[in-house]
């Protein structure tokens, strides 16, 4: 399946993205201000904490200026470096000595693919200003963030270019509006990031004008339409008997998606035993457990009773289902045996301070409504999944085919739970091909009891450790 996404890219970035690939070549001869900035991005970045191995995208690679610093800074990263323009992509392969596993892609990051995967790190420098809704296409990047990954962006401000665009309008030029942010005004459209934005003033001295806009035209910012000769020299002579200075108002945000608080726990069937798996992970982790849809009412207690008696879990930490039908089936089938209609977008995490173990219906493509779909219930939730899946033969096919389908919905994986007679094969064949831990395995239990459960509880990671690159990619 192809990550690239040039058919979503609209005719006003392809002249953009054609502008950048004829000077990729030169790009690095003129761009003073992106270095700088990158000096200033990587300042803040090495400040933080990080993983060993972080998934890292950036955007706007260009010829490859930040993609070199990240990856000398973090040398066992996992890179993903795309930008719009073709040439550059291309550009930015040839100018290191990339690991195993790099990806250069075109794309319009504005817009990025489904299948994008999850990342520890989301970075741009210089490049999103070219987003035509600047805060929505960080809100869709916002979204491939893994739980506690960094959104970190630097773009140009509204007090950029201040000095060459008065001498234009003073020439008589007719320039719509920069375009540009004030500072307050940037914010993703992703309301569960945290984080903010600082700015700074960076002063080039190009020398004259043709040196200031021969290096805009290097890096391939210069369109040339919409002036006249005789507009744009006058403009020139104006700068000329000015300071001959030009600012760049420089907006670094840096947005933190929340930690997971939580899982949603679903499975490659029905009958794999998420529900066990939920009662051990509660009881590990000392959860809440809510069960947002339950069916089969009419044959069984439900899975709420099972998991308060399995986890020993006291009542405030049990949260009561928001759909409860009688019929063992999806439920869709089950609510329109009952004349009721579900509506899955009005679904929500209930409040607590605690962590939280969500249990789905089934397995991730079993239908809610007639528009959603349990693996749309745990994008919208926002919680990375815990799969849970047989051990015995045929698991790998549906684990992977799983865990295909979780990724093409942007959702993280915490891990996989295999119940059922231990199985070394395919347990390193789902870590190997899937990339993600098994977290636990559940042997075949002579009784099911919370004896039982409490012992399996003591072989579960942290919920904080989960969502991490698992040690095989480090």
């Amino acid at each position: 399946m192809s990550l690239e996404t040039p058919l979503a890219i609209t005719s006003r970035k392809q002249d953009i993205a054609a502008r950048f690939g004829q000077a990729a070549s030169a790009y690095e001869r003129h761009a003073s201000v992106q270095a700088r900035v990158v000096d200033d991005i990587m300042r803040r970045l090495e400040a933080l904490p990080w993983p060993a191995a972080p998934r890292i995208l950036e955007i706007g690679c260009g010829s490859g200026l930040l993609s070199r610093r990240l990856l000398a800074r973090w040398p066992e990263a996992r890179l993903t470096l795309t930008d719009v323009s073709a040439e550059m992509v291309a550009h930015c392969r040839g100018s290191a000595d990339w690991p195993a596993g790099t990806r250069h892609l075109r794309w319009d990051g504005e817009h990025p693919p489904a299948d994008a995967g999850n990342y520890d790190l989301i970075v741009s420098t210089l490049a999103v200003q070219w987003f035509d809704d600047l805060n929505a296409g960080l809100g869709r990047l916002a979204r491939l963030l893994a739980p506690g990954g960094l959104l970190a962006v630097a773009t140009l401000g509204a007090r950029s270019l201040a000095q060459w665009r008065a001498c234009l309008h003073q020439a008589g030029a007719r320039l719509p509006a920069p375009g540009y942010p004030l500072a307050q005004d940037l914010r993703p459209a992703a309301p569960a990031l945290q984080g903010a934005v600082d700015a700074a003033l960076l002063t080039e001295h190009p020398g004259d004008a043709h040196a200031f806009l021969r290096g805009l035209r290097g890096i391939g910012a210069l369109s040339g339409a919409g002036l006249g000769a005789g507009t744009l020299r006058a403009a020139m002579r104006l700068y000329d008997q000015g300071n001959r200075q030009v600012h760049y108002e420089i907006l670094y945000g840096l947005w933190r998606a929340a930690q997971a608080r939580g899982v949603f726990v679903s499975g490659t069937d029905t009958g794999v035993g998420k529900t066990l798996a939920s009662a051990i992970l509660a009881r590990a982790w000392q959860a809440d457990y809510w069960k947002p849809m339950q069916t089969g009412l009419a044959d069984e207690a439900g899975d709420t009773a099972t998991v308060t008696a399995l986890a020993a879990l006291a009542p405030g930490r049990l949260h009561p289902p928001a759909c409860a039908l009688q019929a063992p089936l999806s439920p869709w089938d089950a609510a329109r045996e009952e004349g009721i209609t579900l509506d899955a977008e009005a679904l929500a995490l209930p409040a607590t301070d605690a962590p939280l173990v969500v249990e789905g219906a089934g397995g991730l493509y079993v239908p809610i409504d007639g528009r959603h779909m349990m693996i749309d219930l745990a994008a919208r939730l926002g919680l990375p999944v815990v799969l849970v899946a047989r051990s015995t033969l045929g698991t790998i096919n549906h684990t992977l085919l799983s865990l295909r389908a979780l990724a093409s919905h942007g959702v993280p994986v915490a891990g996989v739970v295999l119940s059922g007679p231990l199985n070394a094969g395919n347990r390193h064949a789902i870590e190997h091909f899937g990339g993600v831990p098994v977290i636990l395995e559940i042997p075949a239990l002579d009784q099911v009891d919370a004896r039982a459960v409490a012992e399996l509880a003591g072989n579960v990671p942290p919920l904080a450790s989960l969502c991490q690159p698992p040690a095989s990619a480090r």
